[in-house]
């Protein structure tokens, strides 16, 4: 497989009532390493531009990203409900 030529890029929408906003950054912060992560609120979703995809990483870094989210968001609820 060769070196892709342009940027890969994707938008995921992620509601707020599932995920929380500093799970969302911790987990742009963990995979800085394979991509760039800008996060913004619309409404009732936190939208996540991932530019800069590193294309040589096995694996769906986009997918991978959404469930540290999700899981960060769920170490989160536990601890404050401790």
């Amino acid at each position: 497989m060769s070196p892709m030529s342009h940027t890969s890029f994707a938008t995921v929408k992620l509601h707020h009532g599932l995920y929380r906003q500093e799970a969302i950054a911790a987990a742009a912060e963990t995979f800085a390493d394979f991509a760039s992560f800008a996060i913004r609120r619309d409404g009732d979703h936190y939208v996540v531009d991932i530019t800069d995809i590193n294309s040589a990483v096995e694996g769906d870094v986009v997918a991978e990203f959404c469930n540290f989210a999700l899981a960060n968001t769920a170490t989160l609820s536990k601890s404050s409900h401790a």
